[in-house]
């Protein structure tokens, strides 16, 4: 079996009249798996589909403010059955892409942006935004937009600083999560990361896994648990979960065909481990999220 492809490093290159990009994004439909240097601030207008943030997989909400720090592996992938069925709908997103120091290597570092380069740092795990604060972030993406270079500046500076004082958010990915997909020692916790996102709706063996690492499975168990503070198996469950929760939000499927979906050939263990995780039965979530 071929070793699937390794985190793509994406090189962003911002317009010769700009220190950062600022664009519209519509999902493209091969999106890889993937990591920049840059930060990066997606507001998703609307779209159907599911957000692969370093650890974390969720759908993507209309409304939600993200924002993911320096190298951390990311994609998003269009729900292709939806938009196969519905060829008229396009998702739309805004993009924001800028270097840590894109201002100047010191520019951060003064006493009035202690609280912005705290939130560049908590993003290394990613960050959610909703609510008000997200609605009030997509008001001023859309004035970039319109705005001029100067303006636009401004207006970013403007948006870190209400992100950064933000009380309202939630962590993409637990507190042992490494962000270091650039570094040559995270090449192979990223070839699991992508073979895992690729192929958790059919049966995967530790000895598939371990092969992609060139560790027998005993050393492969011990080597993912001290990188993310879990066996391989929970981090597939969860993965398995968080789509499940997806699909029974959406409301498309019966729980039978959610739980095949998502990789679990077993109704039963399905249930015993929504239940674990999520602290709720699968018909329970399903009414929470559809019929509220």
């Amino acid at each position: 079996m071929a070793n699937p492809r390794k985190p793509h490093l994406l090189k962003i290159i911002p317009p010769v009249d700009a220190s950062f990009i600022l664009k519209g994004d519509p999902i493209p439909w091969n999106n890889p798996w993937h990591y920049h240097p840059e930060l990066e601030l997606i507001c998703c207008i609307k779209g159907k589909g599911t957000n692969f943030v370093g650890n974390d997989i969720r759908s993507i909400e209309e409304g939600e403010i993200l924002l993911l720090g320096s190298n951390l592996p990311h994609t998003r992938q269009r729900d292709r059955k939806f938009y196969e069925q519905n060829s008229e709908e396009t998702p739309e997103s805004v993009i924001v892409q800028f270097n840590e120091d894109f201002l100047g290597k010191d520019f951060f570092n003064t006493m009035e942006f202690q609280h912005v380069r705290e939130l560049k740092s908590r993003a290394a795990r990613g960050i959610k935004f909703t609510g008000p604060v997200a609605e009030n972030i997509i008001e001023k993406l859309f004035f970039m937009i319109r705005a001029d270079k100067t303006q636009r500046i401004i207006s970013l500076l403007m948006v870190l600083d209400t992100l950064a004082k933000a009380e309202n958010y939630e962590f993409l990915n637990a507190t042992g999560y490494v962000s270091d997909a650039h570094l040559k020692n995270a090449q192979k916790i990223n070839r699991v990361y992508e073979y895992t996102i690729t192929n958790f709706r059919k049966p995967i063996e530790l000895a598939e896994i371990a092969a992609l690492t060139s560790l027998s499975v005993s050393a492969f168990c011990r080597y993912f648990k001290t990188r993310t503070r879990k066996s391989y198996f929970q981090y597939l469950t969860e993965v398995r979960i968080g789509y499940a929760c997806r699909l029974l939000s959406e409301g498309r499927f019966d729980i039978g065909q959610v739980a095949y979906e998502s990789g679990f050939n077993n109704l039963s263990n399905f249930n015993k481990q929504f239940k674990k995780l999520m602290q709720s039965t699968p018909s329970e979530y399903y009414n929470q999220t559809v019929n509220k």
